[in-house]
């Protein structure tokens, strides 16, 4: 006699030690196919990394791990995301750090909150502008899935002794344009205001200008009632697109 129960749904299962590992073969010998000495020495001394480049342009690279994580892993988002753990952590050269993120894009991680954990090895481990800046885009998106639970963390970060944490709490917001939560940004950037470190200077100006796009008055007025703690960087790259910019 049939069953008119519904079938349950298959519990999500992690790849495999073998399918991680052909993945990251993957990924190696399709950038060593590619690769290209000149180049990548000119981008390892662009990016100071003590670790070699393959030389693959950002796009090319891009677009084949995307190709061969689908082929590996479909869109499944705890695969996916154990997939770039791997990749990262068994990183070689500076490709399969990119490649680990870009394994992390699609629609299925964005804004799960499964994938925190690793985004935030990633920044620790990162330690650099490019790889930093990568995962911002997740912080957007997380904000607006599970908003309490990240601005709580944001708020930690602001004061985080790792200033990449801190740089993330005042970037984390640069997508969310009229959703941008105002307290949390101002928060952040006036919280380090002092820090004269140059990407923390860098990202506060950075967020300002990007926010402007969406709320030019409120940034003018923020500029003009902070002008004494922020630094000359941060005015200069928050006011670089907004009209009669002088806040003296």
């Amino acid at each position: 006699m049939r069953s008119n129960r519904a079938t349950e749904p298959t519990a999500p299962t992690a790849p495999s030690d073998e399918a991680l590992e052909d993945f990251y073969k993957a990924i190696t010998e399709a950038h060593l196919a590619l690769q290209d000495p000149e180049r990548a020495a000119k981008m390892q001394a662009y990016m100071k990394s003590d670790i070699p480049h393959f030389g693959v342009p950002k796009p090319q690279s891009r677009k084949l791990t995307m190709q061969l994580a689908k082929e590996h892993f479909g869109t499944d988002p705890l695969q996916r995301i154990a997939a770039a753990e791997f990749v990262w952590n068994k990183a070689t050269h500076r490709d399969h750090l990119y490649a680990a993120q870009d394994t992390l894009d699609i629609a299925s991680i964005r804004g799960n909150i499964e994938v925190l954990p690793l985004l935030t090895h990633m920044i620790d481990t990162g330690q650099w502008w490019e790889l930093v800046d990568a995962v911002q885009g997740h912080f957007s998106e997380l904000l607006t899935t599970h908003q309490l639970a990240l601005t709580k963390l944001l708020r930690e970060w602001v004061h985080h002794e790792n200033k990449w944490r801190r740089r993330t709490s005042i970037i984390a917001q640069l997508k969310l344009k009229k959703s941008t939560d105002t307290e949390l940004l101002a928060y952040a950037i006036t919280e380090n205001a002092a820090d004269k470190d140059f990407f923390i200077r860098k990202a506060a100006g950075w967020a300002l200008r990007e926010y402007a796009k969406s709320n030019e008055p409120w940034v003018k007025d923020f500029l003009k009632t902070h002008r004494d703690e922020l630094s000359p960087l941060t005015i200069r790259e928050a006011s670089k697109h907004l009209l009669n910019s002088n806040h003296e």
